[in-house]
């Protein structure tokens, strides 16, 4: 062969142009963006999966093409195409996670309640990538949850050996592309309005990264036939950008993340319901909740961010710093909390044609406090110098009683009364930099802390201190009231009101995956006898600053989903040579969500014992002398919906029992009763209405004292 022929020199082009890395720069420039991404904390969209993994779709074949004769010879296909091919979420996953999981993980399952729900939507791609991780693909949630080799609340779906297995596993590998959508081309394959014509198509026939996430579809992508696209009301009609694209929704996203990890307490009938942030499982209700506590543009400021955590949270970081949880809410309040009024997008249903206007229009935060708000939103004050982050909260009731009869309300020995218990008016310092914080019940300080964070950054625990009149972390109440003996709050008979002391106390949080443990150790003015000789009163018998004998005490604690456990131990000398030790064990279940039956259910239950012993060099105590006195509650509440409750209390107490006695007949009185109580109440939003019927059977001594009472109470 000549140098000089032309046809070497044709063949040398060629396999110059077949030798130059044309698409090596496209994918170093897709690299540099997904790193970007990941610096910044945002979650790169996934890959779209075209039939042969790591080519872009073929284009459809020119008519030349297509008119090509069958003996023609065959043209040279690329030797990538012999690769195998990635699995699609779409044609492939999908069937496999439906047919294992979805009887537990779908709508209508016990797993319904959790974090991952097939809905057969395209938003069912989004909530699995949660659970994927691709760098390391064995060991993404999806798989260990599945194969049953990490804590997981179902059955094993699938094993290690399986195809099925193979089949997510080599998906993971791939990139986990979303694939083909059934019944029509790839969700995500039309180019946004905002594109510029002259860009190179996205690699894998994928949108670029500006493009809205699956859960808020583009133009062109599949929606139910009932509402066609309107292009009015795409994302893009906007200036396109990074943030702006990225940026979730609390539908389902910010919704479905808060609703799995806050609801064991911050559901309408869980501890924490009486709060001013309560779950719904419903979004547009939840968003009203979760409005007052986040202000658009800066997370680190906003008091939703700051609780989830860990900052001046009882119950610990919710999330903890470089989870993907907390990425997700901070990224959603920065970019600046979207979807804050808009129910179209938090429904599987097509909405009404005239839905979508006015309730985009409307403002995030609402211009009245006391407004649409939500239940128990508080009223912001502002971030001040010095000060920090102020709100105020409040509650305050009031109660029309029927008292001093026995059996039923309609006797004529029963008297009328109108009485208000609670007038609380509380002032909170929050800051997300500052480690100290402040609650200050204004009204009649009874109530106020100083407290420090003391943890750091890299801390496995959360430790905060408070110093101040404390609220003393004694029971599985985290409120004011407990209910030893049957009755609550101001109507108990075992410990006072408002357990509220001069002390300090020390809190230590801990989560372990699911489970969350606490610790809290205290130190108070504690109680004391007014005579040797006296059985002492757990009502009334604290001492007074200036005579003052140290008590210590602790609660350890541990809650696993619904589940909470309590201990309380609590030592106190008390003077003439005696000395108390008091311990209480609670339980709570909190509606165990995704169980048919049970999910409509709470129960609260506790055991109280308070033993005294001592003072026999004083001649005071000893065998005969050593006493003890015991109280217990069973709550059960039947919640038919969110908004309301039919609960029945029921309680034992018992005073001055002698050691190795179960009851000491010898010593009891009329304050030695059973109590029980009926009732059903009804809320909305801070406002809340109640009607209980309480009876009080004495073991001796039977006295008119059953009562019913009417409550209506408004918290914000």
């Amino acid at each position: 062969m000549r140098v000089a022929d032309p046809g070497t020199w044709a063949l040398f082009a060629c396999a110059l142009m077949l030798s130059v890395p044309g698409p090596a720069r496209a994918q170093t420039q897709e690299e540099k963006r997904r790193q970007l991404q990941e610096r910044l904390g945002i979650k790169p969209p996934p890959v779209q999966a075209a039939p042969d993994a790591g080519v872009p779709a073929p284009a459809a074949p020119a008519p030349a093409e297509a008119a090509r004769s069958p003996g023609a010879p065959p043209v040279r296909t690329p030797a990538s195409a012999n690769r195998p091919r990635v699995p699609g979420f779409e044609e492939d996953v999908r069937p496999i996670l439906e047919k294992a999981c979805k009887s537990c993980h779908g709508p209508e399952g016990m797993a319904s309640r959790s974090r991952w729900v097939l809905r057969g939507e395209p938003a069912d791609y989004e909530a699995t990538l949660r659970f994927v991780q691709t760098a390391t693909a064995a060991q993404s949630p999806l798989l260990k949850k599945g194969t049953g080799t990490t804590l997981h609340g179902g059955k094993k779906a699938f094993a290690v050996e399986s195809a099925e297995y193979a089949t997510v596993l080599r998906w993971i590998e791939g990139g986990a592309p979303p694939g083909k959508a059934r019944g029509g081309p790839p969700a995500l394959t039309t180019v946004s309005p905002g594109t510029s014509q002259g860009a190179p198509p996205p690699a894998h026939g994928r949108a670029p990264a500006s493009t809205p996430p699956v859960a808020t579809p583009a133009p062109g992508t599949s929606t139910p036939p009932a509402s066609p696209p309107a292009p009015a009301a795409s994302p893009s009609a906007e200036p396109p950008s990074q943030d702006a694209g990225t940026a979730p929704r609390f539908a389902p996203q910010v919704h479905e993340a808060l609703l799995a990890d806050c609801s064991s307490c911050h559901a309408s009938d869980g501890m924490a319901g009486s709060s001013r942030y309560v779950t719904h499982a419903d979004p547009e209700q939840h968003l009203r909740s979760v409005e007052p506590l986040v202000v658009p543009g800066s997370a680190a400021n906003n008091l939703l961010y700051q609780r989830a955590k860990g900052d001046s949270h009882p119950g610990g970081a919710v999330w903890e710093p470089g989870s993907a949880q907390l990425a997700l809410l901070a990224r959603w309040i920065d970019a600046g909390v979207k979807e804050t009024a808009s129910p179209a997008v938090v429904t599987t249903a097509p909405p009404a044609p005239t839905a979508p206007g006015p309730a985009v229009a409307q403002p995030s935060t609402p211009p009245s406090p006391h407004g649409p708000a939500g239940p128990h939103g508080g009223v912001q004050l502002g971030t001040f110098p010095v000060l920090g982050s102020l709100s105020l909260n409040g509650r305050f009731d009031l109660n029309y009683e029927r008292l001093n009869y026995n059996d039923h309300p309609f006797k004529s020995e029963g008297e009328n009364a109108l009485r208000s218990y609670h007038h609380f008016l509380f002032l909170t310092r929050q800051s997300a930099e500052d480690p100290v914080t402040l609650t200050l019940e204004v009204l009649s300080l009874q109530f106020w802390e100083v407290g420090y964070r003391v943890s750091g950054a890299s801390w496995p625990v959360k430790v905060f201190a408070k110093g101040g009149k404390i609220l003393v972390p004694f029971g599985g109440d985290p409120l004011f009231h407990h209910s030893y003996g049957g009755l609550a709050g101001f109507d108990q008979r075992v410990l006072p009101v408002v357990f509220a002391r001069e002390g300090l106390t020390v809190n230590v949080e801990r989560r372990l995956g699911p489970l969350a443990l606490s610790g809290d150790a205290y130190v108070i003015a504690g109680y004391r006898l007014k005579r040797a000789d006296a059985v002492l009163n757990l009502q009334s018998d604290l001492a007074p600053l200036e005579d003052t004998p140290l008590g210590v005490g602790a609660r350890l604690g541990g809650a696993w989903g619904p589940i909470n456990v309590w201990y309380s131990p609590y030592y106190n000398s008390l003077g003439f040579g005696r000395r108390l030790f008091l311990q209480a064990l609670d339980v709570a279940v909190w509606r165990p969500r995704g169980l048919p039956v049970l999910e409509h259910f709470s129960l609260g239950a506790g055991l109280l014992r308070a033993d005294v012993s001592g003072g026999e060099a004083e001649g005071y105590g000893g065998p005969g002398a050593d006493y003890y006195h015991f109280a217990s509650y069973l709550q059960l509440r039947y919640h038919p919906t969110d908004w309301l409750y039919v609960q029945y209390r029921q309680g034992l107490r018992t005073f001055g029992n002698r050691r190795g006695l179960i009851l000491d007949s010898n010593a009891l009185t009329r304050e030695d009763a059973s109590s029980h109580n009926v009732g059903v109440v009804a809320r909305w939003r801070g406002l809340s209405a109640g009607l209980f019927q309480f009876w009080n059977l004495e073991k001796v001594d039977e006295t008119p004292d059953d009562f019913t009472r009417l409550v209506v109470a408004y918290e914000f």
